[in-house]
């Protein structure tokens, strides 16, 4: 009986401690001019930062995480993709009506570049149509978590009923990277990019996330922007066998999404290492 006291005495009081230490933490957050955002654990999805994480917002191009998730799950990389007038009349792209390409080599040229073209031509390659696939990327949304998400088209332009919460890009973008082939694609700084049609035609891309370039350990993800949503970001980074997924939401503009996501990142990693310790120091007094 007393063995046990002491154990629901050391779990208080861990629990205790932890809930001073996150005060203490959160008081040194960093400031930002991101409308929402949120900072969590990739492994666990513990969240180590948030401001209006469940606020609606415009996902912007951070909605391709979706598209090329699903593209991934439900063809394979070597099917060819044609591309439709529709595809090519939409607004940022270098793809023109029957230009093809493997299905890898799009969703590369889609999240690197953020072609809105390419994931026009992804959704109606993988869903037929473009209402079929915002259907599929909704049950996919719902399935992960995504509760607060609602899709209507695969590049993220803007619509009064396309919406999401930082806390949901999160979820969607922690899936996604347990998701090799993701990864890689992400992770990617700059790549030529070869097309079946026009035969022997190439487009050089480079990967509109800065971070990949300047903030150590990142591994990905997808950026995002457009005049209503402003700057958007879903930022990946691994230090110590630990990664953190910092997403920002209506940021000041396009730089300073960068800017703030880094700062979070850093914050996160500095919350990982404050709680480590008495994380552990809690599971050996436990033990006793």
């Amino acid at each position: 009986m007393l063995k046990s006291c002491k154990k629901i005495y050391v779990s208080l009081l861990s629990l205790a401690l932890l809930l001073v230490w996150s005060a203490v933490a959160m008081a040194a957050a960093p400031s930002i001019t991101a409308d929402a955002a949120i900072v969590i654990d990739e492994a666990t999805g513990q969240v180590l930062y948030e401001k209006n994480a469940d606020k609606r917002e415009y996902p912007a191009s951070m909605t391709k995480m979706m598209t090329c998730i699903l593209a991934l799950e439900k063809s394979s990389p070597d099917q060819l993709v044609t591309v439709s007038a529709n595809a090519a009349d939409v607004e940022c792209t270098r793809l023109y009506p029957g230009y093809t390409l493997r299905m890898a080599d799009i969703l590369q040229q889609m999240m690197m570049i953020s072609d809105n073209g390419a994931a026009t031509a992804v959704g109606e390659a993988v869903g037929g149509d473009e209402a079929s696939f915002a259907a599929m990327m909704n049950a996919k949304a719902q399935e992960i978590g995504a509760t607060h998400t609602h899709f209507v088209n695969m590049n993220g332009m803007p619509d009064a009923d396309h919406y999401s919460t930082a806390r949901d890009m999160a979820k969607i973008a922690a899936y996604a990277m347990h998701n090799d082939a993701f990864r890689r694609i992400v992770g990617t700084k700059a790549k030529n990019i070869y097309y079946i049609a026009p035969q022997g035609h190439t487009t050089y891309c480079i990967n509109t996330n800065e971070l990949l370039d300047t903030y150590e350990g990142c591994t990905g993800i997808k950026t995002g922007w457009t005049s209503a949503a402003r700057g958007c970001l879903s930022a990946a980074a691994k230090r110590d066998g630990k990664e953190i997924i910092a997403v920002v939401m209506h940021s000041d503009d396009d730089e300073t999404r960068f800017s703030e996501a880094a700062a979070l990142l850093d914050y996160g990693f500095e919350q990982e290492a404050e709680l480590a310790p008495s994380a552990a120091g809690a599971q050996a007094a436990a033990a006793q």
